[in-house]
């Protein structure tokens, strides 16, 4: 029902009408439209309307820009995964139209309903299908209707439209709203959209936009009491979740929970939570960050650590990042997913974003919100766009920034997050190249130079390094214990030569990967070429007779132990570099590392490896037993089993048990006869 205050100034309007109506046909006629009569009913109003004052006044058709035509055309004929989409380009909408009143109304103080709340009402219509929307923003002009809803004046729109028409699949829609086409989203849930607005300069006009998603809209004259947009979506049959308030009050905590103005949601204010990372940094304290982290995880605790980030230039952003106390994954749950949002404008765009930061920082939790992103971006043109490349190179670097001042200045603090999280730092190593030393700085490993329970990192180790030291050495083994009886460490104990201790698999897993570091080239110990003895003293040993003589037993050892063991190693040598051990199984210096092959066993994986080099120790009673056993029967069954299970201990100390149906047998024939033989010295006494 019409107020009688508007029926009163009905006949002005009519003239207004009348002096409009050839505007708008000269209007029609150069955009080669025609003019159509339409029905005009009252409409239902938001919260912010109270009432609207209808004009009898005839509607114009327009047609919409061909590109407009083909998009409809493929919204409401194609699937989409997750049509939810519309809601969150709406409330954007709002947002930007409230932003840019918010900014005329600081500029100029003449603009219609200046006292006006900015504010966004949502409200649902059930009997009537509908969804409504509605702002109090910056409105717009009948010109303005059709630049921005009848056309998209945006570049590159021809190649848009053709990449949605070539795709295949239904994730062809996530390329919605790159190209600032948001709005007709709205069609994959709707059958028919009115669009009332009102501009925010003074003395202007309501107009009533209507589609149905064809290739046509009309405008009309409407008297919308109050400036901004009002959105009415007549929603498909099968789209009646959207008249639900639980189902648009979880789309609007999922995407739009940080936006600068309030949401009422059938007159109930939705809560949200003001954009921290916007906020200058020196008005915010450490509870603060701490609050939002709750908040942002729905977090129980507090972060290990925080970030906060704010640049201009080369692309503008703000980001809050956040390291947890605790890692899920170690408990056995599956990876977990990226853990930075990409925000535009304080409106989500992208949960869960892989390409702001590599995988092996998916631990790193926040948000990342930029202005120069157009909102809605596809994955596909994330991958390509410069500023997101721009974007993770800045942060990339700062976060290893922010890691290695902590471990340089809060140790204790370094190894809560080194406990959590040191997989994914090596777990990164093989993938990270342009980063890859900033990465490596943030290894820990144990070491011969450091108490079983302490680290220490790669740049401690090379500023350690004395003398002839040129190379990092490593050693792996399943815990300190059995490192610390490893008979390779022998010379570089002797030495006083630092080796790192490997007790993770992935240790050598992201060493084998890294190669190098500052120059300096990693290198398993039973690779490296180390002697006790310089070649003068060694000279001097030869040259002593007995020292020549037993060299020549132990160099004709070693060619019997060759024969016996044919392919099954490369060479046997007299070592240089055991102390007190029998022998010592050497890799070759081509072949991958014993660390390497152990992981790719313990992983199935056919490979044919290297054969390696046994070296023995003349100076070990064992060896000295064998010699002994060699000079007086060089073919003897005891000679050779003792010889088989001298390698076997070697292989079993590397984790390979591929032939324990033998060792074990062998080793149970040793001890009989070792128990024979204390029988019969016990017998002679």
């Amino acid at each position: 029902m019409v107020k009688e205050k508007d029926k009163k100034e009905k006949p002005e309007s009519q003239k207004a009408a009348k002096e409009e109506k050839p505007k708008q046909a000269k209007a029609a006629k150069k955009t080669g439209k025609a003019e159509a009569p339409v029905e005009e009913t009252p409409e239902k109003t938001g919260k912010v309307e109270e009432t609207e004052a209808l004009v009898e006044t005839n509607a114009e058709k327009f047609e919409f820009q061909s590109e407009v035509q083909q998009l409809l055309h493929i919204l409401v004929y194609s699937l989409y995964q997750h049509k939810e989409v519309f809601v969150r380009e709406l409330i954007s909408n709002a947002v930007d139209a409230l932003n840019k009143v918010q900014f005329e109304s600081l500029l100029n103080s003449d603009i219609e309903d200046k006292d006006l709340d900015f504010r966004i009402d949502i409200t649902m219509d059930k009997d009537k299908k509908k969804f409504i929307i509605e702002d109090t923003g910056i409105g717009m002009t009948k010109e303005e209707l059709i630049e921005n809803i009848g056309t998209i004046a945006h570049s590159g729109t021809v190649e848009f439209i053709k990449r949605l028409s070539e795709s295949e699949n239904a994730d062809k829609m996530n390329l919605i709203g790159q190209f600032g086409v948001g709005f007709y989203s709205s069609f994959m849930a709707a059958d028919e959209i009115h669009v009332h607005t009102r501009s925010y300069k003074k003395g202007s006009k309501g107009y009533l936009w209507k589609s149905k998603g064809d290739n046509n809209y009309t405008i009309e004259e409407k008297g919308k009491k109050h400036r901004g947009t009002r959105i009415e979506l007549f929603l498909k049959e099968d789209e009646k979740e959207f008249l639900e308030k639980y189902r648009i009050k979880s789309i609007i905590g999922t995407h739009s929970k940080f936006v600068p103005f309030p949401i009422y949601l059938e007159s109930e204010k939705i809560d949200s939570k003001e954009a921290i990372w916007t906020q200058p940094k020196s008005q915010l304290k450490e509870k603060d960050y701490n609050e939002f982290f709750r908040f942002f995880l729905n977090a129980t605790d507090d972060p290990e650590t925080y970030l906060h980030l704010s640049s201009d230039a080369p692309v503008q952003f703000n980001a809050v990042m956040y390291v947890p106390k605790v890692n899920s994954e170690i408990y056995g749950w599956v990876k977990s997913d990226p853990g930075l949002d990409l925000y535009s404008r304080k409106i989500l765009i992208q949960k869960a974003c892989r390409d702001i930061l590599p995988e092996y920082f998916r631990f790193i939790k926040g948000v990342v919100d930029s202005e120069d992103i157009p909102l809605n971006i596809s994955r596909e043109t994330i991958q390509s766009n410069i500023r997101i490349e721009k974007i993770k190179k800045f942060i990339l670097k700062k976060v290893f920034d922010h890691l290695n001042d902590i471990k340089s200045k809060d140790m204790d603090k370094y190894l809560n997050i080194w406990k959590n999280f040191q997989r994914n730092f090596k777990e990164g190593v093989p993938n990270e190249f342009e980063f890859r030393e900033q990465l490596a700085s943030l290894l820990l490993f144990y070491s011969s130079k450091t108490p079983e329970d302490k680290y220490t990192d790669l740049d401690q180790y090379i500023g350690r390094m004395t003398g002839d030291h040129y190379e990092i050495y490593y050693v792996m083994g399943a815990n300190y214990d059995a490192i610390e009886k490893n008979p390779a460490l022998e010379a570089f104990k002797k030495k006083d030569i630092e080796v790192l201790y490997f007790i993770d698999p992935m240790d050598a897993w992201a060493v084998d990967h890294l190669q190098t570091y500052k120059g300096k080239m990693f290198r398993p110990v039973e690779a490296a070429d180390i002697k006790l003895d310089d070649e003068e003293t060694e000279k001097k040993k030869q040259e002593d007779e007995k020292e020549k003589e037993q060299f020549k037993d132990a160099e004709s050892l070693a060619t019997c132990l060759k024969t016996i063991y044919g392919s099954r190693i490369e060479d046997v040598k007299i070592s240089q570099r055991l102390v007190d051990s029998p022998c010592v199984l050497i890799s070759s210096k081509s072949g991958p590392s014993p660390q390497l092959e152990r992981i790719m066993r313990l992983q199935n994986q056919k490979a044919d490896f290297s054969k390696k080099v046994l070296e023995i120790n003349p100076k070990n009673k064992l060896i000295q037993e064998m010699i002994r056993i060699h000079k007086v029967n060089p073919v003897s069954q005891e000679l050779k089993t003792l010889a088989l299970q001298l390698l076997d201990n070697m292989i079993l100390r590397e984790g390979v048990i591929e032939e324990i149906d033998y060792i074990v047998p062998r080793i149970q024939d040793i001890m009989y006869e070792a128990a024979k033989s204390f029988l019969k010295e016990e017998t002679k006494e």
